[in-house]
């Protein structure tokens, strides 16, 4: 008998609790670990945003400076145009400008009248010239700077000659056309193939013609510059 309370003693010793390798306790770690990563994603993710609004910022700037880029070439291309860049874009934008015609009494048989092409878009005006006569008519025209100076860029000169009066039958058309450049120091003249001319005198001669006839008909007229 007393060796069986002893067994039960022993027994009742040996609790579950003593076998650590059969039943281990309960990790935590992983969700220490995932608590640690969640943590680390957040300033991660703040970082991500201020990438991308710098990114969103430096993409609105580029296009700007580009837009702006673009302005300021199609200006400088438009301010330097001269010669017969002049006549290639007037041409093409003719049916952009404003427009003033006034009569020309006293000057030819035929009579006559001055168109003023005007735009703010454009940095020239242009007073287009037309004289009729029993013989021929002429178109002079006239290219200035915008600046109210009436400082002459490029003048054409365009006559018609007729072998006898436009009236009678059978009359025959002939056609001349010089070019008269003020966009350098020395004034150039050039011929209908927009070869330069570099005889002094017809220079001169043209030069003296085009401004008194521009001088002559405009007096009495209220142009607005």
């Amino acid at each position: 008998m007393l060796i069986l309370v002893l067994n039960q003693k022993e027994s009742a010793c040996l609790l579950s609790s003593d076998f650590r390798s059969e039943n281990p306790p309960t990790q935590t770690r992983p969700f220490h670990t995932l608590t640690v990563g969640n943590n680390v994603r957040k300033p991660m993710n703040r970082v991500l945003i201020i990438f991308l609004i710098i990114g969103f910022y430096s993409c609105g700037e580029k296009q700007k400076s580009e837009k702006k880029s673009e302005s300021v070439g199609i200006e400088k291309a438009v301010s330097e145009l001269k010669d017969f860049e002049l006549v290639q874009d007037f041409e093409k934008n003719k049916a952009e400008f404003e427009t003033n015609t006034i009569d020309l009494f006293g000057h030819s048989s035929e009579g006559g009248e001055l168109t003023i092409f005007h735009d703010k878009k454009f940095d020239y005006v242009v007073y287009d010239f037309w004289l009729y006569g029993e013989l021929g008519r002429l178109n002079y025209t006239y290219w200035t700077e915008k600046n109210g100076k009436l400082n002459f860029k490029l003048v054409k000169q365009l006559e018609y000659n007729y072998n006898k009066p436009f009236y009678q039958e059978g009359f025959k058309t002939d056609s001349t056309i010089s070019y008269l450049s003020y966009s350098d120091s020395k004034i150039k003249l050039f011929d209908i193939n927009k070869t330069e001319i570099t005889e002094s005198e017809l220079i001169e001669k043209s030069k003296s013609e085009l401004e008194s006839f521009f001088s002559d008909l405009t007096k009495g007229i209220e142009i607005k510059k």
